[in-house]
């Protein structure tokens, strides 16, 4: 873990205290660079390799835990991507007010589902520099159809909050590479893939738990990033996107092919959903990203 950062907190508009890391860029005035992860993922989980590199490049960074994972406070396990956006936005103004940034170049990037928060954030609040959106979510209907099984299930959840019991839980990966491997665990993300890079992801730091409240999928089925995307231009957009994320990958294309510019879109050749953290992709995927910024911010 690098030294090169100062913890954080700043506090939302509901009173929520977030949590997270600031870099630093040796220039007084600096732009800033606004980062968090992916559904449960935490910042501890590779988002400094990107902020280290970010720092070196001249941008300030701000990393920060999503509201109910992590260090972040607000219910536990609970992913609300419209709370999500607003904490964007509340983190765009804490940053705004540091004296080592410049207030007018302030840069929202997501990855994952966050990738999908930071495009419907930077739709609605004009004073954004510019986004990168790497491996985004871009449609529950898309992704997951009606979800009416699904449904199901969360309106007997829904009934048991109602009733003052705790929020019923699921597991986002299985809980072994066996299960992992079978494909029939009930979870969020069945795949091997997803499994291996929580597991390498947690063993990285940060208090990490296998637990997503059932109402975060139930969010899911109506999130649509895809809806919103042609109202981030005249803002750029970096989209970044991997060759073999399977369930994806045409959803993303789709959702870029709305989106006005300017814009750029970046495959990366032989990249999984996980795979654009580490090693070549790695490197590949920052550079491609930090010239982008070079040229827009």
């Amino acid at each position: 873990m690098s030294t090169s950062h100062q913890d954080v907190s700043f506090q939302t508009f509901d009173g929520v205290t977030l949590k997270g890391w600031f870099f630093q860029a040796s220039a007084e005035k600096s732009p800033c660079i606004i980062m968090t992860h992916g559904i449960t993922a935490l910042k501890e989980h590779f988002l400094d390799n990107f902020a280290l590199e970010f720092q070196k490049a001249g941008f300030s960074v701000l990393v920060f835990d999503n509201r109910g994972f992590g260090e972040s406070g607000g219910r536990r396990y609970d992913a609300d991507p419209v709370k999500f956006q607003d904490d964007y936005i509340e983190a765009f103004d804490y940053a705004a007010s540091l004296p080592q940034v410049d207030s007018e170049r302030i840069v929202f990037w997501g990855t994952s589902y966050s990738g999908g928060v930071a495009i419907t954030a930077a739709a609605i609040d004009r004073r954004v520099k510019a986004v990168i959106a790497q491996v985004p979510f871009v449609s529950g209907e898309l992704l997951v159809g009606t979800g009416q099984p699904f449904l199901d299930m969360v309106q007997q959840d829904r009934a048991k909050i109602r009733s003052g019991e705790e929020w019923p839980l699921t597991r986002v990966v299985a809980s072994t590479l066996d299960e992992a491997e079978a494909g029939t665990a009930a979870v969020m993300l069945r795949d091997t893939a997803s499994f291996r890079f929580f597991q390498d992801a947690a063993a990285q730091g940060g208090n990490w738990e296998n637990k997503l409240t059932t109402m975060s999928l139930f969010r899911l089925l109506r999130f649509e990033p895809i809806r919103y995307i042609h109202r981030i231009a005249p803002t750029p957009l970096l989209m970044v996107v991997g060759e073999k994320d399977d369930s994806l990958l045409s959803l993303q294309l789709q959702a870029f092919g709305l989106a006005q510019g300017p814009k750029q879109l970046h495959l990366l050749k032989g990249c999984g959903h996980f795979d654009q953290y580490r090693g070549d992709i790695f490197k590949e995927n920052i550079a491609v990203q930090i010239a982008f910024l070079k040229n827009y911010v």
